[in-house]
């Protein structure tokens, strides 16, 4: 059974999502909300956080300082529908993450958004820094991590690695990923409408795929909709997904079809749970 922090948290989405729904442009007010976030946590002892520059692109990284950290990197790329959230308002999860998994340290890239930059800017972004860390870490372990349309970005990044022969990841973790921009393969859009307190297909269509496709890409391109590239090749994956959330098909096909083209997969569904929930720090679950 859901605990009674979830039904509350659930209950205070819901009614931030009809308030993003009743304003038409809402990126601003969306993105103004959103960074309210960085004031819900605190940063974790025996970590440092400071900012870098990736050639064009600003860097949060976040050092652990404890003694037993594992010789682990993490590259985070945060969620936000590919046109909200940052650095600063994911600090407060991403450092407990860095700590929890006992990384040497995280990156967390502060990729272009759209509208203002739409595909590929984010990618390109993303992959950059990718680039970096593979060049700056050549013996150490690099893990890749996402949610939501950050775990969009992540799949297309190693299926970019892949197809360059580059270096992969060790293996990812995606939290709840949106990957297919199509809306065309999930029955849990339209079944789990009213159930998901956070998304939902109006507004997906109206608030988030125009902007991030804009005028020069098709949402059924591989590396917009990585759940319809080739998988094959890829590292093992780690997946969570809430049982209440319109996304949960994007993570049940994708593991299956990643199975089938011979990759590793663990997927977890959280039961009664939404999009995303691992971040609520008050939230038992």
């Amino acid at each position: 059974m859901s605990s009674l922090q979830s039904h509350v948290t659930s209950m205070f989405f819901k009614v931030n999502r009809a308030l993003f729904i009743a304003h038409k442009n809402n990126t601003k007010l969306i993105r103004n909300m959103h960074e309210v976030r960085a004031y819900l946590g605190f940063k974790p002892l025996k970590t440092k956080i400071r900012h870098l520059q990736f050639d064009h692109i600003p860097v949060m990284q976040i050092k652990n300082y404890d003694k037993n950290a594992d010789n682990r990197i993490i590259l985070y790329v945060h969620g936000g529908g590919f046109i909200i959230g940052s650095s600063k308002s994911y600090l407060p999860y991403t450092g407990g993450l860095c700590k929890q998994a006992n990384a040497e340290a995280m990156y967390v890239p502060d990729y272009r958004l759209a509208p203002e930059a739409p595909f590929p800017a984010g990618l390109d972004d993303v992959f950059a820094v990718w680039e970096q860390l593979c060049f700056k870490y050549p013996d150490k372990e690099l893990v890749l991590a996402g949610d939501s349309a950050g775990g969009n970005l992540a799949l297309a990044l190693c299926v970019k690695a892949r197809d360059l022969k580059m270096r992969l990841p060790s293996r990812v973790y995606l939290q709840s990923p949106w990957l297919d921009l199509t809306l065309s393969s999930s029955t849990t859009l339209d079944r789990f409408g009213k159930r998901d307190p956070l998304l939902n297909r109006f507004f997906l269509e109206r608030d988030f795929i125009p902007h991030y496709i804009g005028k020069d890409y098709s949402p059924d391109h591989p590396l917009i909709s990585p759940l319809h590239a080739d998988l094959t090749g890829l590292p093992p994956f780690y997946v969570q997904v809430g049982s209440k959330e319109v996304l949960l098909d994007d993570s049940r096909i994708f593991a299956k079809r990643a199975a089938e083209a011979g990759v590793k997969v663990m997927l977890e569904v959280g039961k009664g749970m939404f999009h995303v929930w691992p971040q609520i720090p008050f939230m038992p679950e």
